[in-house]
């Protein structure tokens, strides 16, 4: 937990190598880029390599210090690689001018200072919300909930080794979750980091990584127009109507200080749940974040391939897509519904028929928001919002889209142009699905093939809520100029927008996990498409005033207005502090990693602060089902046989034995979970290894 000074650098070193060998292939495969567009690449390619070429390793050796060796060693080929390329080049000192030369764009471009303000707030966040202070660990509001899974994910993988990685919270299941955006973490920590270092430095990474991405994306999507630092601030500073449930309460706004989720981007009990970016998903959601560190990037490779001719882009968006699937698979899937709207504009294009997609693609945007106001009605009357039957319409709907792109498909390939189809697009295909298949079926379709991963769902979370009020009150006016802003769109700017439509689409009528809100996964991909047709919107209104001062005011005026409900949110964060650990758990887990084996398995309660699993890397009987039940994952049986064997473990020894229990844990969590009986566990076992006069830890021995 606590690592070493020498461990540290080591880390720190290690970090540092795959970022370096990062720079150096970005700046070999994007010589005609900016320096700053290289540097993040570079960045976010440092990142990719080292979730990934350990990985590649460890099916050999296990995830051990041979198997970073071995990532290191792909690492510093791919480096070499690339400085030759960069001779080649005659650019061999291109690396040598990024520091000085992405500086300068803070400078040509100002809106860059705010972007790097906001990513050192970030960093304020990360660092605040995992603390060791006075013997205990404290989290922030945000990741009190998610933080114990991944730091579980974390140490078992750097403690344990073994891969593919199996659940520590429920062994012997295969870990399908997206592990790579915390395996990147596992690397720091095996080599001897301090956990805290371990958790954060990544994080700080990817965050600078998805904020300078996004600003990348959206001013290529809105062709550098100045409105494009509107869009990113609707995106970043997202929230609705909800600072207007506090008007009027009996402590007001000062509950947001100090309440548990009473913010206005994340208000349950009034179904507020368009919870602010930053906050509740870039900081609790390490997948989230390191998926969308880099989704931003390719979507601005894929962008500069449809729309600016760069055909030399569409393989390397293509690699970085394979790369997504377990990093973050919604990332993944998101991406793929971009792909086939830009795709269908390409054909259109090609067909000479944007025209009349652009008309449709409006019709189907205004007619389809009301049949989903009349449709939710309707369903909620027949108790059809969750059916299998939606499932099968939007199956459906996507194989209707798949069959038109064939066709039009096949008439380019009919009309010989399909040798520039096969160029770009085919090989983008080729060679995502050569990266991402074997991870779709060695991790993610195991954990789907349980049934209750997707399924048939309408309307999202709007629950009792009218539809259109639903997201009127979550996203505020800006969703009223984000529909303004699209419909009213030229037929490029449509086109570069209209991948959200896709997305909504889907993510109204299907979900992806057993937990209906993880689908605004989903729907923040698609709200940043549309946060550039909300400052289109808001432009053409500001347009009705004739002066431009006025103009300018606003515009300030309305995103002060839009940002407020974001800015209380990430205030509360910033003094929202909660014990995630104690010192006694601290105590216990250093405990067990001097004397348990890396592979033992500790009989707890259910606890999602599970400090076994989380700090000591160690596998429990059964973790928390707020984690499991939301993975898809069956844990009943686990379950009953905790409880079982702490309240009759004279009675069931059968099942120490095939549960291979080799630590039983009594705290005063399981004296409140469950009837223990540790007098017979004495009698079973002897006296505890450990007390602490709260904590007791028995050893049985069925593992010698």
């Amino acid at each position: 937990m606590y690592g070493s000074l020498f461990g540290a650098v080591a880390a720190l070193f290690v970090f540092a190598v795959f970022q370096a060998a990062g720079l150096f292939l970005s700046a070999a495969l994007f010589p005609r880029e900016s320096p700053g567009v290289q540097a993040l690449a570079g960045s976010m390619a440092g990142s990719v390599m080292m979730q990934w070429f350990p990985a590649l390793a460890a099916f050999a050796f296990g995830f051990d210090l041979r198997a970073q060796l071995g990532g290191i060693l792909l690492a510093a080929l791919a480096a070499v690689g690339s400085g030759w390329l960069l001779g080649k080049q005659g650019r061999a000192g291109a690396l040598l001018s990024l520091p000085g030369q992405g500086a300068k764009a803070f400078f040509r471009h100002k809106s860059l200072i705010g972007v790097g303000a906001l990513w050192l707030f970030f960093c304020f966040l990360v660092l605040h919300s995992f603390r060791w202070e006075e013997g205990r660990v404290f989290s922030s509001q945000a990741t009190y909930g998610d933080m114990a899974m991944h730091l579980s994910f974390i140490t078992s993988l750097a403690r344990q080794g073994a891969f593919p990685p199996s659940y520590s919270l429920l062994p012997g299941t295969r870990l399908s979750y997206p592990f790579l955006s915390d395996s990147i973490s596992s690397t720091l920590y095996l080599v001897g980091a301090p956990l805290r270092l371990a958790y954060c430095l990544p994080m700080l990474a990817a965050g600078a990584q998805v904020f300078f991405g996004a600003w990348l994306l959206l001013r290529a999507l809105m062709e550098g127009r100045g409105r494009f630092g509107l869009a990113w601030m609707l995106f970043f500073f997202n929230g609705g109507l909800g600072l207007l449930y506090f008007f009027g309460r009996e402590r007001g706004f000062a509950q947001i200080f100090t309440g548990f989720y009473q913010t206005p981007t994340n208000l349950v009990e009034e179904n507020i749940r368009w919870v602010n970016v930053v906050v509740d998903m870039l900081l609790p959601q390490r997948a989230t974040l390191f998926g969308w560190a880099i989704l931003f990037p390719t979507l601005y490779l894929l962008y500069r391939g449809v729309f600016q001719e760069r055909r030399e882009y569409f393989p390397l968006a293509g690699v970085l897509a394979g790369a997504m699937p377990m990093v973050h698979t919604h990332s993944f899937l998101a991406l793929a519904l971009v792909c086939g709207a830009w795709l269908t504009v390409s054909l259109c294009q090609a067909r000479g028929i944007q025209g009349t997609g652009v008309r449709a693609g409006k019709i189907l945007v205004a007619a389809g928001l009301l049949v989903m106001a009349v449709g939710k009605e309707a369903l909620a009357k027949r108790g059809m919002e969750d059916s299998p039957w939606l499932l099968v319409f939007a199956c459906g709907a996507m194989g209707l889209w798949a069959a038109f792109l064939l066709a039009m498909a096949a008439k380019e390939i009919q009309e010989k142009k399909g040798k520039e189809l096969a160029a770009t697009w085919g090989l983008l295909l080729g060679i995502t699905c050569l990266l991402a298949v074997p991870q779709l079926f060695t991790w993610t379709f195991r954990q789907v093939s349980g049934g209750s991963m997707v399924r048939g769902h309408f309307a999202w979370v709007t629950g009792p809520d009218n539809y259109l009020w639903f997201y009127l009150k979550n996203l505020g006016l800006a969703a009223l100029l984000a529909l303004a802003g699209l419909l009213a769109a030229n037929g490029d700017r449509f086109a570069r927008y209209c991948p959200a439509v896709a997305i909504w689409f889907l993510g109204e009528f299907v979900e992806f996990q057993p937990n209906d809100y993880d689908n605004n996964k989903l729907f923040y991909v698609a709200w940043i498409f549309l946060s550039c047709a909300a400052a289109d919107g808001l432009c053409l209104a500001l347009c009705l005033v004739k002066e431009r001062k006025a103009q300018i005011a606003g515009a300030g005026l309305a995103m002060g207005l839009f940002a407020l409900p974001a800015v209380f949110t990430m205030g509360r964060e910033t003094v929202a502090s909660y014990e995630l650990f104690g010192e006694g758990a601290l105590w216990l887990c250093q405990c067990l990693e001097e004397s348990a084996e890396p592979e033992a398995v500790v009989l707890t309660d259910q606890r999602h602060n599970n400090e076994v699993a989380s700090l000591a890397g160690r596998n429990v009987v059964c973790g928390s089902p707020s984690y499991l039940f939301y993975h898809g994952l069956n844990y009943t049986g686990s379950e009953a046989a905790a409880r079982e064997m702490y309240q009759d473990p004279k009675g069931n020894t059968a099942l120490f034995e095939e549960y291979g229990v080799d630590y039983i844990l009594v705290s005063d969590f399981e004296r409140s979970s469950f009837q223990v009986d540790e007098g017979g566990l004495e009698e079973l076992f002897g006296l505890p290894v450990y007390d602490d006069g709260s904590r007791k830890l028995y050893k049985t021995g069925l593992g010698q």
